[in-house]
């Protein structure tokens, strides 16, 4: 362990009416290694996930998430190592994630700085496994799915941001259902890596190719379970496309994180369709977690669920990492490492 902590703190308040944060609000910092006290540890971080959070941690979300205040090393969802320990639940070389400071070493107690536990990572994976697809990705996608979504054998599946972390669990957990699932993403690339590599069905370029009438082509009869990751036009275009009796499941809202005035125009085709949409919070569901983790875990040990990663290197590639998400430059989770992985 070396005495230097490297850090990314909030340079200057958040501007723009985007969720992006600008390039120049991520300020580097060193400081001295923090010293863990009694209840505390000492993490050394090696995964960052880049997730659209991050970006609203830092301008605060209305009700659930004060802002970040200018000097304040920013945080989001990491992994590491546990280096010491004055704490009785842990002990130190046990891995651990959670909304974690970003940066080299950083202190807490058993809950991290939004006040959620420090969650131990399941043993037997690898680390960016355990923190991404047996994690809050994996586990968001199962609520989305599960919960809400309920696809049975015969129904048509569509998932928006599909090559995204989430979006690309959503999709296997539709297949595992016995659905049809077709994806939706932002290149023909993507749509050539989603039907190739993560077992999609089929995969649609909105951007490339009319997004209202190919679903109507992919599916006749309607789409009965759509998981959202995008809201606007998108949401709009499977709104058309729904079948009687669809369900929707809204995690997310990319079509507006950086156009705040993008909004749905086709919602009383919901009326007319007998369709349900339901939006959920992760922390608000913490009942389905311990059932999620133990069936994404198993069928991750089968081979029936693959992890769908995209790596960065090192702790310089934060800023391009983080705001890259917002263009679509990554396919599947994007995570940065920025030490050694003990389970590589």
């Amino acid at each position: 362990m070396n005495d230097l902590n490297r850090q990314w703190v909030l340079a200057k308040e958040a501007y723009g009416e985007g969720m992006c944060l600008p390039e120049d609000c991520f300020g580097y910092n060193e400081a001295g290694i923090p010293e863990s006290g009694e209840g505390e540890i000492l993490v050394r971080n090696v995964y960052f996930a880049c997730e659209p959070a991050v970006h609203a941690m830092v301008r605060g979300v209305p009700g659930r998430i004060d802002p970040l205040p200018v000097g304040s090393v920013m945080r989001g969802s990491a992994a590491g190592v546990v280096v010491e320990s004055n704490h009785p639940d842990y002990q130190a070389g046990e891995l651990v994630n959670g909304s974690f400071e970003w940066a080299d070493y950083t202190v807490m107690g058993g809950t991290d700085p939004r006040g959620n536990p420090v969650n131990k990572l399941i043993t037997g994976y690898p680390m960016a496994s355990a923190m991404t697809t047996l994690g809050m990705s994996g586990v968001c996608a199962y609520i989305g799915m599960f919960r809400i979504g309920k696809p049975v054998p015969g129904d048509t599946v569509v998932v928006s941001a599909a090559a995204g972390g989430i979006g690309s669990i959503a999709g296997q957990l539709a297949k595992l259902s016995g659905a049809r699932v077709i994806g939706i993403t932002s290149s023909a690339e993507k749509a050539r890596r989603l039907v190739e590599e993560v077992g999609y069905d089929d995969a649609i370029d909105y951007r490339g190719e009319d997004l209202v009438g190919r679903l109507a082509e992919l599916a006749p009869e309607g789409v009965n379970v759509f998981f959202d990751n995008a809201g606007g036009p998108i949401l709009d275009a499977v709104l058309v496309n729904l079948a009687n009796w669809g369900r929707i499941a809204i995690c997310g809202g990319a079509s507006s994180y950086q156009n705040p005035d993008v909004g749905v125009k086709s919602h009383m085709l919901l009326a007319q369709r007998n369709g349900l949409m339901r939006g959920f919070w992760l922390f608000d569901n913490a009942d389905i977690i311990p059932e999620a983790l133990a069936r994404i875990g198993r069928w991750h040990k089968a081979g029936l669920i693959k992890d769908v990663l995209d790596i960065a290197e090192g702790f310089e590639a934060v800023p391009r990492a983080a705001r890259g998400i917002f263009d679509g430059a990554n396919m599947g989770k994007q995570l940065v490492r920025i030490s050694d992985d003990p389970t590589a």
